[in-house]
């Protein structure tokens, strides 16, 4: 057993403080010191960036947008199929929903049920015709037969009538006859040419029901037709309004579709930094991806609108804004045309836009856009 009698070493002493352990362990401490500094003071500092880029950079959030159209139900009824969703693709005649709507199916088949009574009804019809027709043909045919026997008999009396044979009223009631029996004959042969028509055509009366139910069935059948909810352009659905088992009614908007279209960007301006707006100064617009373009403005604001809740800043005091048509210099990349894309507009940036802020300068632009 040794025994140590020199005792324990007098500790290192660090900036007049004595440091217990090796010097190989006094950085990790430091280190840490460092990090919990960085943490507490990281709010602070990120505040003051944004303060400092706020006075040297007048940029605002900007919105790509193309033209939309609302798709919506032609008639009413419970949604049974959606059959798209948000970001599909979709091109014209493409069926997008389908709808129950049980009073448009029943509506169908009874008018088709009515049609196929009105049918039996006329061949109902058409067969009466026949038949009188066949019996007007054998009164028709006796007539033309009592014609020629009135006539020969009329002509008889002529001759009987010079030999006093024959009285003149005889020859007058005679005459009568045959007139009669020919008005007969003339009445017959329209009766006959009525039933002919009759037969072809069928029963007027019927007929025209029949075109007004075929009328109805038509407007039925396209209300069904509407049951099926079809794409009438192409685009890409960004909004989906209803799902399976919704109750819809006539107009209701279904889903709305961006149509391929030139992009339309508006840029959420502050108030306060309307004056370094103009019509055609140049703009920079800072993608997603990183990637730039550049562009110009359409023309001054007239308008003032909210920024729309996702695009809000905790910083911002009012979430209301002038609203900048931006009019890009070239085609948007195929990777960011996206409708809705949140973008970054720079309107102008540097040194003189920090002394116009503070009232040193003038700002750049010639006149204040102002709102009329």
């Amino acid at each position: 057993m040794n025994i140590d009698f020199r005792g324990e070493p007098a500790p290192q002493r660090s900036n007049g403080l004595p440091v217990r352990y090796a010097p190989a362990r006094r950085a990790i401490p430091r280190l840490r010191w460092a990090l919990v500094a960085l943490i507490v003071t990281s709010p602070i500092l990120y505040l003051g960036w944004v303060v400092l880029r706020g006075g040297w950079v007048v940029e605002s959030t900007g919105r790509l947008t193309y033209e939309t159209t609302r798709i919506g139900s032609v008639v009413g009824g419970v949604v049974s199929e959606v059959l798209v969703s948000e970001n599909d693709t979709v091109t014209p005649g493409q069926t997008l929903f389908r709808l129950e709507n049980p009073a448009i199916n029943a509506r169908v088949e009874h008018l088709l049920d009515e049609l196929d009574r009105l049918s039996a009804e006329q061949l109902a019809a058409r067969r009466r015709s026949e038949a009188e027709l066949a019996v007007l043909d054998e009164q028709i045919t006796a007539l033309e037969n009592l014609i020629d026997e009135q006539h020969e008999w009329l002509s008889q009396i002529e001759l009987l009538s010079r030999s006093g044979a024959v009285t003149r009223a005889e020859r007058r009631r005679a005459n009568a006859e045959l007139q009669r029996s020919r008005g007969d004959l003339i009445r017959a042969i329209g009766q006959r040419q009525a039933l002919a028509r009759s037969i072809a055509q069928g029963d007027p009366q019927l007929r025209e029901r029949e075109q007004a139910l075929r009328l109805s069935l038509d407007m039925a059948r396209a209300d069904r037709s509407y049951l099926s909810v079809k794409a009438p352009d192409p685009g890409s659905v960004i909004e989906l309004n209803v799902e399976p088992g919704d109750t819809v009614g006539p107009g209701s908007t279904l889903l709305t579709l961006a149509r391929p279209s030139r992009p339309r960007l508006t840029a959420y301006l502050p108030p306060a930094d309307g004056a370094f707006v103009q019509r055609n100064r140049p703009v920079t617009v800072h993608l997603p991806d990183g990637s730039q373009l550049t562009g110009r403005v359409s023309d001054r604001p007239t308008l003032t609108g909210r920024i729309p809740d996702p695009m809000q800043s905790i910083f911002r005091e009012s979430d209301t804004a002038l609203m900048v048509r931006i009019r890009l210099d070239r085609p948007v990349p195929a990777s960011m045309a996206v409708h809705g894309l949140p973008v970054e507009v720079e309107f102008d940036r540097g040194i003189t836009v920090m002394l116009a802020r503070m009232d040193l300068i003038p700002a750049f632009a010639s006149e204040a856009p102002g709102l009329h």
